[in-house]
C-alpha cells in the first residue's frame, strides 16, 4: 500500500512538473547573459549582421573598436534594363521580409514588378563565424518570360568620422587621447555636465580633423583643467612630452603643466592641427597625474598627449582612406579574394552561375552612377569619381520561364588567406547538390501559435518584426567606443533615447537578450559622468521596457543589475542629481527644455511649439515630464522593495506626493478639462495656465491627459479625461487616438504629430486603461492600432512611422520600427497563447504557465503608492478550453471577447495575492 501511494505521488509530481514546465514566462525566449553587459553599450550580436548604413545586405565587423566594416549586397534587375539598388536611406524597392529572432538568417525582398509579379528574395544564412550563404531566389509570376540580372557587390564601410590625420610616432611611445582623462574641471557649469548628449565625455568634440576623431575643448573660462593618469617608463637618457592641439588662426593660449612635468607654455594657432614639443625631459618610471590647466588666452581644442623616447620626432601625416582592395580572382573557379588595407581580414566571394563578368565600380555611390552605366556591358572597370570602390560580380542573364523560379547561390567568407581559399571551395557542399537543397535559405521564423482571430495580422507582424531586426547599424559612437545599435530607421544613424526604449519593448516580444542589450545601451553604472545615455526627447521609456521585461521573466539578475542604474536615471530626470535643472521651479513641476526642445517626442505639439516661439523655456512647464516621473517613481518603488532596497521607498513616496500635489494644485484646468502647461514668474512661482492667443488652454491634447497615466487623478478628473480620449469630438479619430484635441483652434489635419496617429502614446494609454480596470477601452485602443497598421502594411509592405488620422494611410519613414513596436505588444497580448499582460501597477512576483497554455498561476503584488482600485490583467491561453479564475481563493469574473483571451478584473486591493486560472471541467 505504501509502495502504491509513493508511486502515485511520484506520478503526480512528474505530471505537475510537466504541467508547469515553463518556469519562466514563455516570451523570455532564452536566459539573459548579464555578465557581458558590464562596461559596454554594444549588442550581443554576431560579427555578421545587417549593419550597413548604405545598401541592404550583410556586413562583417572584423574589430569592433575600429569602426570599419565589410559590406556585401545584391543589386538585382532586368537584363539591360531597370535595376534595384537597395539604399537604406530612402525608399528603393526592397523590403525586410523575414528575420530569425537571433538575426542568424534573414531575407530581403526586391520587387522588380509590383506586386509580387517579378521579384528576387535574397536570403542570408550565417553558417558560422567566418561564413555566410546567400541565396537569391528569382521568381517570375507572370505569363511572360523574364531575363533577370544579379549584381553581387562588396565594399568597405568606414565610420562617419574618419580622421584626416594620423600621428607618425616612435615605437614604444604612448598616446593618450584628450577625451581619456581621469578628471576634468570647467569654470563654467552646464546643465549637461551630468548628461552629455550622445554619451560623449564632458567637453568632448568629434571631428575628422582630430586624431581618433575626438578632442576636448578647454579655455572658454580661465582655470579650465584636465588631468590624466600616466604610466610610462622613460628611457635612461630621457623622454619627451608632446601636445597635439588646434587653435584658431592668430589666437593663442597659455597653459600650465603640473604633475609628472612642470612647465608653462604658450600655444599659437594656425587653424590646423599642430604638435607642440615641451621642453620637459622625462626620466624614470612615470606613474602619476599629468595636469593641464588654461591660465590665459583663447579656447583650445586639445587632441591629446604623446609620451615618447625623446630620440625620434612625431609628425602628423595624411590618413588616406584605402577604398581599393587587392583583388585575387579566379574566374574559372568562380570565386574571388579581396584584401583591404584598413581591414586585417581577407574576404572571399564564390558564386555558382556560369554566366557572369567580374567588374569594378570606382565611384562613391551606386544609386545614380550604376544606373547610368546599366547599358555598359563591355567594360570591366567602370570609372566614376574614384571616391569609392565596389567589387562587382555581374551575373546575367538569369532566364525565367513564365510562372517559374530559379535560385543562384553565393558564399561570402572571411579569415586568413588560407582559410578563405579553403572555404571558397565549400559552396557546392553548403548549397547542396539536390534540387531540394538548392532552394534558397529562408529565415526560419514560423509564427508562434496564434489565435484564429489574430491570423489576419500575421503578415504585418512579420514585416514589422523584420524591420525591427533589420534596423541595426554599425558603427555608432558613444562612451569612447563604437557599438552596434538598433535605430528607429537607418535614416536616424544615431542614438535616440525614447525611440530606443520602445525598440526594447518590441524586442521583448522577439529576443529577450537583444531587448536587455538595448535597455543596457541607455543606462550607465552608478557614479558615471552621464546619468544615462541621452539623445532627443527625455521620455524614460527604458523604465517601462524594464518593467515589461521583469513581468515576463521575473529575473532577479535583471532586477539587481538595472535597479541602481534606473534609480540614477530617475534621479537626474526628477531634478535631484548632479547638474540636473529639471526641478528648479518652486512649483515643483518639472521641465526638460535645457536638454532637448521636445518634451514628449511629439515634434509639432502646439503648446511645445508655442513655448519655443515665445522663448519661454525658462518659465513654462509641460505636464508629461512630471507625470512620467510620478509613474517611474511608482515603478522604481516596486523594484526597490523587490530588490531589497526597501529604504528607498520612502524617498519615492515623498516625490510622488510632491509631484502629484504640484500638478493638482497648479496645472488642472477645469475649464478645458485638461491639465495645463503652467507659466511661472522670475522667482519660479506658478502664475497660471499657458494659453493660446485666443485665451484657450494651449494644452488641449495628450500632454494634458498624462496625469491619468500617472494614476493621480480624482474620480471626476478620470471621467473627464477618459471621455476626452474616446470622444470623436476630441482625441479619438477613425485611426485611433491623436495627440491634439480636434476641437482645439490649433489642431491641424496635416501635421507631423498634430493631426496624425502614432502608436507610442497610445501604448501608454492602453496600459493606463488596464491600470484603471477598463479592459474594454484597452482592447479598443489595441484593436484599432492593429487594424490600421496591418491594413497599410498588407497593402504597401511598408512599416510606416505614423498614420493620417482621417484616412489611416501611413506616412513618414517607410521602414520604421522604433515607436511602432507597440503593435508587436498588442498582437502578443491578444493573440499569442502564453502571453500575460498588465498595466504599470501590477508587479508579477512569480508565474507558471502550463506547457499547453491551459493553466496559469502567479503571485501578484501591486503599486502601493496608488490607492487600491480595480485593475485588469490579460491572459492569452489555449482557445479550446473554458476557464475559471480566482485571486487568493476568491472567484473572479472573466470576460472573453473570443476563445483564448481572458480579460480579468482584479479585486480593489493592494494586498499581494495568488492568481489561478484553470479549465472548467
Amino acid at each position: 500500500m505504501k509502495r502504491t501511494h509513493a508511486l502515485l505521488l511520484l506520478v503526480f509530481f512528474l505530471i505537475s512538473q510537466s504541467l508547469y514546465a515553463q518556469d519562466k514566462y514563455p516570451g523570455s525566449h532564452q536566459s539573459i547573459q548579464f555578465k557581458r553587459l558590464e562596461n559596454t553599450h554594444d549588442l550581443s550580436a554576431g560579427k555578421w549582421g545587417p549593419y550597413s548604413k548604405q545598401y541592404a545586405g550583410i556586413s562583417h565587423i572584423p574589430e569592433i573598436r575600429a569602426g570599419v566594416r565589410f559590406d556585401f549586397s545584391v543589386v538585382p534587375g532586368y537584363y539591360r534594363n531597370k535595376i534595384v539598388v537597395p539604399n537604406v536611406l530612402f525608399e528603393s524597392g526592397y523590403f525586410p521580409w523575414d528575420f530569425s529572432p537571433d538575426m542568424s538568417a534573414f531575407t530581403y525582398r526586391y520587387e522588380l514588378e509590383w506586386k509580387d509579379k517579378v521579384y528576387v528574395d535574397v536570403s542570408y544564412k550565417i553558417l558560422d563565424s567566418l561564413t555566410v550563404l546567400a541565396s537569391m531566389k528569382c521568381v517570375n509570376a507572370t505569363s511572360m518570360p523574364q531575363n533577370v540580372t544579379l549584381n553581387l557587390m562588396a565594399w568597405l564601410g568606414y565610420p562617419d568620422i574618419f580622421p584626416l590625420k594620423s600621428l607618425s610616432r616612435p615605437q614604444g611611445s604612448k598616446w593618450i587621447n584628450a577625451a581619456d582623462y581621469s578628471s576634468v574641471h570647467y569654470g563654467k557649469q552646464s546643465p549637461k555636465d551630468n548628461l552629455v548628449t550622445d554619451g560623449l565625455m564632458r567637453g568632448e568634440i568629434r571631428d575628422a580633423a582630430y586624431l581618433d576623431g575626438s578632442a576636448i575643448r578647454l579655455g572658454e573660462q580661465t582655470g579650465d583643467k584636465v588631468s590624466y593618469q600616466v604610466n610610462f617608463k622613460s628611457p635612461a637618457d630621457g623622454g619627451k612630452l608632446l601636445l597635439v592641439y588646434r587653435l584658431k588662426e592668430n589666437r593663442s593660449c597659455n597653459l600650465k603643466i603640473t604633475g609628472i612635468a612642470n612647465e608653462s607654455l604658450l600655444l599659437n594657432g594656425t587653424g590646423a592641427l599642430a604638435v607642440k614639443d615641451l621642453q620637459t625631459v622625462l626620466k624614470g618610471d612615470l606613474n602619476g597625474d599629468l595636469i593641464i590647466e588654461v591660465t590665459q588666452g583663447d579656447a583650445l581644442e586639445l587632441n591629446g598627449v604623446l609620451l615618447s623616447d625623446g630620440k625620434s620626432d612625431a609628425e602628423l601625416v595624411d590618413n588616406i582612406r584605402e577604398n581599393y582592395p587587392q583583388i585575387i580572382s579566379n574566374p574559372q573557379e568562380k570565386h574571388a579574394v579581396l584584401k583591404y588595407k584598413d581591414n586585417p581580414s581577407y574576404y572571399g566571394i564564390a558564386w555558382d552561375s556560369n554566366d557572369f563578368t567580374v567588374r569594378e565600380v570606382r565611384n562613391d555611390e551606386l544609386d545614380s552612377y550604376f544606373r547610368k552605366l546599366v547599358h555598359n556591358h563591355v567594360d570591366s572597370i567602370l570609372n566614376g569619381n574614384n571616391k569609392g570602390h565596389y567589387f562587382n560580380v555581374f551575373i546575367r542573364p538569369v532566364e525565367l520561364a513564365p510562372n517559374s523560379e530559379r535560385t543562384v547561390s553565393s558564399l561570402i567568407c572571411t579569415g586568413t588567406l588560407s582559410q578563405v581559399k579553403e572555404r571558397l571551395k565549400k559552396l557546392k557542399t553548403v548549397r547542396g547538390d539536390s534540387a531540394e537543397a538548392y532552394k534558397p535559405v529562408v529565415a526560419s521564423t514560423p509564427p508562434d501559435r496564434v489565435l484564429p482571430e489574430g491570423k489576419k495580422y500575421e503578415l504585418s507582424q512579420r514585416l514589422l518584426r523584420s524591420t525591427l531586426l533589420s534596423n541595426v547599424v554599425y558603427p555608432i559612437y558613444t562612451q569612447r567606443k563604437y557599438i552596434r545599435h538598433f535605430t528607429p530607421g537607418k535614416w536616424w544613424n544615431s542614438l535616440y533615447t525614447w525611440d530606443s526604449g520602445f525598440i526594447a519593448i518590441g524586442l521583448n516580444e522577439v529576443n529577450s537578450q537583444l531587448a536587455t542589450d538595448c535597455l543596457n545601451a541607455y543606462t550607465t553604472p552608478v557614479g558615471s559622468q552621464s546619468a544615462f545615455i541621452h539623445h532627443g526627447s527625455p521620455v524614460p521609456v527604458q523604465m517601462y521596457a524594464f518593467m515589461d521585461l521583469w513581468n515576463k521573466s521575473q529575473s532577479k539578475e535583471l532586477l539587481q543589475y538595472f535597479y541602481p542604474r534606473l534609480k540614477q536615471y530617475y534621479g537626474f530626470l526628477s531634478g535631484q542629481l548632479g547638474s540636473s535643472t529639471t526641478g528648479v521651479l518652486r512649483s515643483g513641476i518639472l521641465k526638460t527644455w535645457d536638454y532637448f526642445y521636445n518634451s514628449g517626442g511629439w515634434d509639432d505639439y502646439p503648446a511645445q511649439v508655442g513655448v519655443h516661439r515665445q522663448k519661454a523655456e525658462k518659465y513654462v512647464t509641460p505636464v508629461i515630464t512630471t507625470a512620467q516621473c510620478i509613474r517611474t517613481a511608482k515603478i522604481l518603488r516596486l523594484a526597490a522593495v523587490a530588490s531589497g532596497n526597501e529604504k528607498d521607498a520612502a524617498s519615492y513616496d515623498k516625490d510622488i506626493r510632491k509631484f502629484s500635489h504640484a500638478l493638482q494644485s497648479f496645472s488642472w484646468n477645469m475649464k478645458s478639462g485638461y491639465f495645463s502647461y503652467v507659466r511661472h514668474d522670475a522667482e519660479g512661482r506658478p502664475l497660471g495656465p499657458f494659453n493660446y492667443s485666443d485665451g484657450q488652454d494651449y494644452n488641449m491634447g495628450l500632454d494634458g491627459a498624462y496625469p491619468l497615466f500617472a494614476g493621480i487623478c480624482t474620480p471626476e478628473q478620470e471621467d473627464i479625461l477618459i471621455e476626452k480620449l474616446f470622444s470623436e469630438q476630441h482625441l479619438w479619430t477613425p485611426s485611433g487616438i491623436c495627440v491634439v484635441d480636434q476641437s482645439a483652434p490649433y489642431y491641424q489635419s496635416d501635421g507631423y504629430w498634430n493631426g496624425a496617429v502614432w502608436m507610442p502614446h497610445q501604448w501608454f494609454m492602453w496600459k493606463t486603461m488596464l491600470d484603471l480596470g477598463r479592459a474594454d477601452l484597452a482592447f479598443k485602443i489595441a484593436a484599432k492600432g492593429l487594424d490600421v497598421y496591418s491594413r497599410e502594411a498588407n497593402e504597401s509592405y511598408y512599416t510606416f512611422e505614423h498614420f493620417f488620422a482621417k484616412t489611416g494611410r501611413g506616412a513618414g519613414w517607410h521602414q520604421f520600427s522604433g515607436l511602432s513596436t507597440p503593435v508587436l505588444s498588442w498582437f502578443s497580448a491578444y493573440y499569442k497563447p502564453g502571453t500575460v499582460t498588465a498595466g504599470f501597477e501590477v508587479w508579477i512576483k512569480s508565474q507558471k504557465m502550463s506547457r499547453g497554455n491551459s493553466t496559469y498561476e502567479a503571485v501578484i503584488d501591486f503599486d502601493k503608492a496608488t490607492s487600491a482600485h480595480k485593475r485588469s490583467i490579460l491572459v492569452c491561453m489555449d482557445p479550446s478550453q473554458k476557464y475559471q479564475a480566482a485571486f487568493s481563493g476568491k472567484q473572479l469574473d472573466i470576460k472573453s471577447p473570443y476563445p483564448g483571451l481572458m480579460e480579468i478584473t482584479l479585486p480593489a486591493s493592494n494586498k499581494e495575492g495568488r492568481l489561478l486560472i484553470k479549465p472548467t471541467f
